[in-house]
C-alpha cells in the first residue's frame, strides 16, 4: 500500500520538485539555467538533472541546451500541486493544498489518514489511479488513470443533519461543471450519482465522522469517468458506464475540469458554512436536472425495498415515493434502481 509519505509535496524529495515545477510554470517560455535552479531549490546541479528526470517520468518534457539552460516543453494533464494550485484563486479553500499519488487504494481512505494528520478544510487528495476505488455500500469502483478521481477534506462544524447536502451540492457542482466543458446532457440521479442516457458518468461518496450533533469532518470523493475510452470498460460495466470521451468523442482537460469542479463546490460548500443554506439554496436546479423524478423506481433502504413512482425531493434531500397504493413515502437513504 502506498504510505502517506510517499505523496506528491509532502517528502523532501517532492518539495523539490514542486519547486522545480513551480520555476517553469512562472516563466514558461523562459530558459532557466541548472545554476539557476540550484540555487532556487538549495541542491545541486547534478541532484536537479535527476529531479527532471524524474519529473520527465510523469509526463513533463523538457529541452535542454549546454550553456542555456532548460525550458519546459509540455506540462502533463495531472493534478499535481504545482500544476493545480495557480488555478485557484485566493480566498477559496478547495485547491489551495493538493496531495498527489501516482497509484493509491482510495483517495477517501488516503483523505482520513491526512485529516488524523491535521490537514485543513479543502485539501484535495487526488490519484492517477485507485487500486481500491469504493462506491456505496463498498462497491469496487473501476478507476484506471484515464479517469478523474479526488477526495476533498471538509472540516466545519455543521449540523449532522446537514451531512447529506455535501453529496447533493457536490452533484450540482460537479454538473455544472462538466456541462461547462462539454455540454452532454448529463443527469443526476438521487442519491450521489450522474448519468449520461442512464449510464453512470460519476459517483459521488461523502464519509463522515460526527461529534455530537456536529460534524467533526467529511471527506467527499468523486469518481469521475472523464477520458476512459469505451472499449476500456469490464464486460460487466459496458452497459452501466459511460465516460464524458465516450459520449462526446473528445477527451476534457482534467486540470480544467477539476478546477472549475473545486470553484463550484467551494462556492456551494462556503454558503453552506456561513448561511446554513445547503441543498434548499440548489433544489429547484437538482430538480430540473433529475434522473430521478418522474419515474418509476425500485429503491434499496434502511425500510426495505420500497417501489413507486418518484415523485419529488424536499429542501432537505428527502426522496418521496408514491407507491402503488397510493401512499407517499419519504426516503432518507437508499439506492434507485430504474
Amino acid at each position: 500500500m502506498t504510505s502517506l509519505m510517499d505523496s506528491i509535496g509532502m517528502t523532501e524529495t517532492n518539495d523539490l520538485r514542486q519547486k522545480i515545477v513551480a520555476a517553469f510554470l512562472t516563466e514558461p517560455d523562459k530558459n532557466i539555467s541548472g545554476t539557476e535552479l540550484s540555487r532556487k531549490t538549495g541542491v545541486s546541479r547534478t541532484a536537479v538533472w535527476k529531479h527532471i528526470k524524474a519529473l520527465e517520468g510523469l509526463g513533463f518534457r523538457f529541452e535542454s541546451t549546454p550553456r542555456i539552460g532548460h525550458r519546459i516543453v509540455h506540462v502533463p494533464d495531472l493534478l499535481l500541486p504545482g500544476i493545480i494550485q495557480p488555478h485557484v484563486p485566493p480566498g477559496q479553500n478547495i485547491g489551495q493544498r493538493v496531495i498527489w499519488y501516482r497509484e493509491v487504494d482510495s483517495t477517501n481512505l488516503q483523505a482520513v489518514k491526512w485529516v488524523q494528520e491535521g490537514v485543513p478544510h479543502g485539501t484535495v487528495v487526488t490519484a492517477m489511479i485507485q487500486t481500491g476505488g469504493k462506491g456505496r455500500r463498498g462497491r469496487v469502483w473501476f478507476s484506471p488513470e484515464t479517469g478523474l478521481w479526488f477526495s476533498v477534506v471538509f472540516r466545519a462544524p455543521i449540523p449532522v443533519r446537514q451531512a447529506a447536502d455535501l453529496t447533493l451540492l457536490t452533484s450540482v457542482a460537479v454538473r455544472r461543471a462538466v456541462i461547462r466543458h462539454t455540454a452532454l446532457p448529463i443527469k443526476i440521479k438521487w442519491p450521489n450519482d450522474l448519468l449520461i442516457h442512464d449510464k453512470k458518468v460519476c459517483g459521488i461518496l461523502a464519509e463522515i465522522r460526527a461529534d455530537g450533533e456536529n460534524l467533526d469532518y467529511a471527506i467527499v470523493g468523486v469518481g469521475m469517468n472523464s477520458n476512459i475510452p469505451r472499449d476500456d470498460f469490464p464486460p460487466e460495466l459496458s452497459d452501466l458506464a459511460t465516460s464524458l470521451l465516450a459520449e462526446s468523442g473528445q477527451p476534457v482537460s482534467h486540470v480544467a475540469l477539476a478546477t472549475d469542479i473545486f470553484a463550484e463546490m467551494d462556492a456551494l460548500f462556503t454558503a453552506l458554512i456561513h448561511d446554513g443554506r445547503g441543498f434548499e439554496s440548489v433544489v429547484e436546479e437538482w430538480r430540473s436536472a433529475s434522473a430521478t423524478l418522474g419515474r418509476r423506481v425500485r429503491v434499496l433502504s434502511p425500510q426495505g425495498t420500497i417501489e413507486g413512482v418518484a415523485t419529488d425531493i424536499d429542501a432537505t434531500g428527502v426522496l418521496y415515493v408514491r407507491k402503488d397504493s397510493g401512499t407517499t413515502v419519504p426516503i432518507h437513504s437508499g439506492d434507485v434502481l430504474f
